[in-house]
């Protein structure tokens, strides 16, 4: 993958990541039951966009770690 596709694709994930968990975007999680993992489903679905986040940015890090080793060689 080109550092500039994984680059777009982390901000739009971000951006979705944005809507999802403010007020329009949110409205769809905004309720108690079901519980997940013992969790209401408003805290489940902000702390699962939130691990998608870490996933993210770690794949991030390593795309651009490949193209930075690749460029000092």
């Amino acid at each position: 993958m080109s550092l500039r596709t994984a680059r777009t694709l982390t901000a739009a994930y971000l951006g979705a990541t944005l809507v999802a968990l403010t007020w329009p975007g949110a409205l769809p999680a905004a309720r108690i039951r079901p519980l997940v993992l013992g969790l209401p489903f408003a805290l489940f679905w902000a702390a699962a966009w939130i691990l998608g986040t870490l996933v993210v940015l770690y794949l991030l890090d390593r795309v651009e770690r490949r193209h930075r080793s690749e460029g000092n060689h």
